[in-house]
Formats: C-alpha cells, sequence, structure tokens
C-alpha cells in the first residue's frame, strides 16, 4: 500500500504496518463507542488491482464469543491535476 501527499513522496506500508493502524483504529473507536470488543487478529491480504481485503476477528467481551469482520480496500483513485 502507497501513501503519497504533497508534502512527502510515496511511502510504502508493509502489510504488519496496515493491519497494526487498522487494530488500533478499530479499538479506539470501539473504546469512544462504549463496545465491549476486542480486536483479537488482523490479516490483511492483496486483492488485485490494488486493492485490499482485510480481515478482522472480533471478541465479545459479555459473551467471550468471536465473529469476523472483512473489508474490502479499493486501490487509490488518482486525483486530476490541480485537486487535493
Amino acid at each position: 500500500m502507497a501513501l503519497t501527499t504533497q508534502e512527502k513522496p510515496e511511502q510504502q506500508f508493509t502489510r504488519d504496518d496496515v493491519a497494526g493502524i487498522i487494530a488500533s483504529a478499530i479499538t479506539t473507536v470501539l473504546e469512544h463507542l462504549k463496545v465491549m470488543h476486542q480486536v483479537e487478529g488482523v490479516a490483511v491480504f492483496p486483492a488485485g488491482a490494488g486493492a485490499s481485503l482485510v480481515d478482522l476477528v472480533m471478541r465479545d467481551l459479555s459473551t467471550n464469543s468471536t465473529w469476523g469482520i472483512s473489508i474490502t480496500i479499493p486501490p487509490a483513485k488518482e486525483q486530476p491535476d490541480g485537486l487535493t
């Protein structure tokens, strides 16, 4: 995965980087919403043509049950010249 901004050159993230970022973000959102779930695992896979598949395993702390979430992240769209 690549991140491009006008201030910085393109930066590559490893799958482990992306998994850590996603786990941290999801955990923060769940804490702010007072949802009693915990991120048990995150896996990031290439899904072809620049897309990524993110699988999360969540644990419901009140029932001690687990469930999964799958998210497909589409490839980044190029911005027309002059737009940010």
